[in-house]
C-alpha cells in the first residue's frame, strides 16, 4: 500500500518525496444516556485514519489538503489531511464501512425506586422525587468484514448517569471515566464485548401537598 498527496490546484509545489510508513487507527466510541441505554439496538460505528510516518525532516502540509491511498498501485481511497504533527501526517477521521458494530441490549434488572421531595414554586405543591439505580446488559458485536486482521480500540465514556460495573472481557486500560478495550480480530471474523452498566433514574412529578388536598374536598 502506498500514499500519495497532491499539490492543491492552485499552489504548483511537491510536498515531498521520501519512503512513509503507513498506520491505520482504528477506534469506536460508545457513551449513552439515560434513555438510550435502554435501546433494544443502538448504531455504532467503527472510526478509521490513516497516519503517515514520514522518514526525513517533518513537513508542514496545510489541513483539508487531499491525499490519495493506493493499493497495488491502484486508487483506492480519495481523503484529506486533518493535520501534521512533526513527522506525521493524519488524515481525517472516517467511517470505517468494513467493521459492522451492533450494540443490543440483553437484560435490564430495575432497582428499588427511592422517594424524596423538593420545593415547588408554590406554597401549595411540591416536587416528588422518584430516584432509582437500574442495571443494564448490552452485547457489543464487532464484525471485521476484511481480508486481513485489524487492531482495534472500544472506548466506553461513563457519565454522572451512566456508569460502569464490569465487562466481559476486562478493560485493557482505564482513564477515568474512559474504559478502553484493545481488540485484535481475525479476518472476516467476529467479537464481543458484555458491558454491565448501572444507570441513574431520576423522575419528578409536581404533586399538590397532602395537606391541601385535604382542605379542597
Amino acid at each position: 500500500m502506498k500514499a500519495s498527496i497532491p499539490t492543491r490546484k492552485k499552489v504548483k509545489l511537491e510536498w515531498f518525496k521520501s519512503k512513509s510508513k503507513l498506520t491505520i487507527e482504528r477506534k469506536i466510541d460508545i457513551q449513552y444516556t439515560s434513555n438510550s441505554v435502554f435501546s433494544n439496538k443502538i448504531n455504532q460505528y467503527a472510526i478509521v485514519k490513516y497516519i503517515l510516518l514520514k522518514a526525513g525532516e517533518p513537513v508542514e502540509i496545510p489541513p483539508n489538503s487531499p491525499m490519495v491511498l493506493y493499493k497495488n498501485n491502484l486508487p483506492f481511497l480519495f481523503l484529506n489531511i486533518s493535520e501534521c504533527v512533526g513527522s506525521k501526517i493524519i488524515s481525517e477521521d472516517m467511517i470505517d464501512d468494513d467493521i459492522l458494530v451492533d450494540d443490543d441490549i440483553v437484560h435490564v434488572k430495575e432497582g428499588d425506586p427511592k422517594i424524596s421531595f423538593e420545593d415547588a414554586k408554590s406554597p401549595k405543591e411540591h416536587i416528588e422525587v422518584r430516584t432509582r439505580y437500574d442495571r443494564i446488559s448490552r452485547l457489543i458485536n464487532i464484525e471485521n468484514k476484511l481480508e486481513e486482521p485489524i487492531d482495534i480500540e472500544i472506548n466506553f465514556k461513563q457519565t454522572k448517569d451512566i456508569t460502569y460495573i464490569k465487562s466481559t472481557p476486562q478493560p485493557t486500560e482505564i482513564e477515568e471515566p474512559t474504559y478502553k478495550f484493545k481488540i485484535s480480530i481475525p479476518s472476516e471474523s467476529k467479537t464481543k464485548i458484555t458491558l454491565e452498566l448501572q444507570a441513574k433514574i431520576v423522575k419528578r412529578v409536581t404533586k399538590i401537598k397532602p395537606e391541601y388536598l385535604e382542605k379542597q374536598k
